[in-house]
């Protein structure tokens, strides 16, 4: 982006813009259940409108990276209607962030950096900053005083004001690419900006991400060299430039040591368990790529990724990811796109992809790159894409798009759609929020009725379903009435009913089958039997499976059963008593 005349301020536009990239980064609020991530999905959702009225006109200007994204997000939208289960792959559930209207704020997204203008484009990355320095500074709190709550951190890994420890360190990748950036095209400012470069690096190493670590560290010595070519300057300077950088992030890992020596942090530069080593992935990979075979063409529908993959998990799978522990995404943005919207999504993607790699310039791309990079090994999520992609959308470096010509109605009208998905989105947003907050109020399982009214406020999703299945299950355990054990039944036919593919759910049901069904002991047991097993065929290595399938087989008296769910349960868990 050229630079913008000094006399010229922002546009209240702009100002929109950036305060929904700091949201993104920053929002946070104690009273939800999922406080670091309902936010985010709220204004994502209010973003939507005004993003895809910006898309829509950049498509009907003929603007060829708008054209790609919008037959993605359009073929997306079409392979979730023709899915195996077209709801969730539409909206999603609660507590996620995959399915296509997510992909469709993505893409939302983009057309809001598009929309930037060159003063509000020049402040973004000062905006990125802002908010990756915000969260660098909870995530060494966090490793210092190792708080409980939303805060706290798992497994010895930071989350900064993330939900997972992997977007914080994807992010803290872009942002020492960016950094490096900024550091070669200022010689004036290049220290100071170099400086994040230490807290940074060492908040990477508190996340326990390898591939953050060692692909920002080399992205913030290369942009360097990239940046100092926008400013001619000579071979001398770029070395000095770049041994500040290459300084600040040896500096920032070093110091992040005697933390993690006490006992917080959680560094894995030496970590090359399955898990931790990509075992995992690979695994899941594979897994991916046979499913696509079964539906090449249309996919499986965005998020439906666990639904296509789960009963090709492995032994080797589970016991190193812990049973029972199902990727929803395939940990690498080609396979899931591959997976969930077919042979033409990925084509229709990778169009998309490149002709971004040709148009965008700027320190804005290398801060998507990097973070960018990280999604070929983790998870697409809503604390990372939408920044990422306003920052490409900031970043396009193609001349203005041709006028258009429309008519004054055609105007007015797109402009009404927008604000009509605007408030849809607003509303749709709201819900969500307030759901959690009742899901929050209702975390004590006898808390049937708070339940009951998230259930009202988001009907047809099974994972409240399955909340309020637990509730009513405390209930009944409690207040044995045949009122309260119907009401289990009901609560429990009705979560199978909402996505019959997850195993998770027919366990629940056989529980519920087993204790509070109709007929005499042995027929409940068998009842209870057929849902175990049809969580088994959904999971061969499900360890809830496994051991409520060894547990019938003990009431029955069938030795050679027991001994067979025995040996599985082996070969993933503990072995279980005699």
């Amino acid at each position: 982006m050229p630079d913008a005349p000094s006399n010229q301020r922002p546009s209240r536009a702009d100002w929109l813009v950036l305060a929904y990239v700091a949201g993104m980064l920053v929002l946070w609020s104690p009273d939800l259940h999922l406080g670091l991530f309902t936010v985010r999905l709220a204004v994502l959702l209010v973003g939507l409108g005004p993003g895809l009225v910006v898309l829509g006109s950049l498509v009907l200007r003929r603007d060829a990276g708008a054209r790609w994204l919008s037959a993605f997000v359009a073929w997306a939208l079409v392979c979730a209607v023709v899915s195996v289960s077209p709801r969730l792959s539409l909206i999603g559930t609660y507590g996620s962030d995959v399915g296509w209207i997510y992909l469709a704020g993505y893409a939302a997204a983009w057309g809001l950096g598009r929309r930037l203008s060159p003063q509000g484009t020049r402040l973004l990355p000062a905006v990125l900053l802002a908010g990756l320095g915000v969260n660098a500074a909870f995530a060494i709190l966090e490793a210092a005083f190792e708080p409980t709550g939303a805060l706290e951190a798992v497994d010895g890994r930071v989350l900064g004001l993330m939900s997972n420890n992997l977007f914080l360190a994807g992010m803290l990748a872009g942002g020492l690419a960016l950094i490096g950036y900024l550091s070669g095209a200022d010689a004036r400012r290049g220290l100071a900006v170099a400086a994040l470069a230490v807290p940074f690096t060492a908040v990477v190493n508190f996340t326990g991400s390898r591939a953050a670590l060692v692909g920002g560290a080399v992205l913030s010595v290369a942009a360097v060299a990239v940046g100092r070519r926008t400013r001619a300057s000579t071979s001398a300077d770029v070395g000095r430039a770049a041994l500040v950088v290459v300084g600040a992030v040896a500096l920032g890992f070093c110091l992040s040591l005697p933390l993690q020596s006490s006992g917080s942090g959680a560094s894995r530069v030496g970590d090359v368990s399955s898990s931790a080593g990509y075992g995992s992935r690979l695994t899941m990979w594979g897994a991916g790529l046979e499913a696509t075979a079964e539906r090449p063409v249309f996919g499986w529908g965005p998020g439906r990724f666990r639904e296509a993959t789960s009963s090709r998990v492995t032994a080797a799978f589970a016991k190193a990811e812990t049973p029972d522990r199902l990727f929803y995404d395939a940990h690498n943005i080609g396979i899931e796109q591959l997976v969930t919207t077919g042979i033409v999504g990925l084509v229709l993607f990778g169009g998309f992809v490149v002709t971004v790699l040709r148009r965008a310039r700027g320190p804005l791309v290398w801060f998507a790159g990097g973070v960018a990079l990280t999604w070929l090994l983790n998870p697409l999520s809503v604390c990372t894409a939408p920044v990422v992609l306003v920052a490409l959308g900031a970043a396009w470096a193609q001349a203005p798009p041709r006028p258009l010509r429309s008519a004054p109605e055609r105007v007015a009208l797109a402009r009404a759609v927008g604000a009509a998905v605007a408030v849809a989105g607003f509303l749709l947003g709201g819900v969500l929020v307030w759901t959690d907050v009742l899901i929050k109020q209702g975390s004590d399982p006898t808390n049937v009725e708070t339940i009951e009214t998230a259930v009202r406020l988001r009907p047809a999703d099974p994972v409240l379903q399955g909340l309020l299945t637990d509730a009513r299950t405390q209930q009944a355990s409690v207040a044995p009435t045949p009122a309260n054990q119907k009401a289990v039944l009901d609560a429990a036919d009705e979560t199978v009913r909402l996505e019959p593919s997850r195993p998770t759910w027919w366990v629940r049901r056989g529980y519920a089958r087993g204790t509070f069904g109709p007929g005499t002991e042995a027929e409940r047991a068998r009842a209870a039997e057929e849902d175990f097993e049809r969580a088994y065929a959904l999971d061969p290595w499900s360890l809830e499976a496994l051991t409520a399938l060894r547990q019938v087989a003990a009431f029955q008296e069938d030795a050679a059963a027991v001994a067979r769910w025995t040996d599985r349960i082996c070969q993933i868990s503990t072995c279980p008593a005699p």
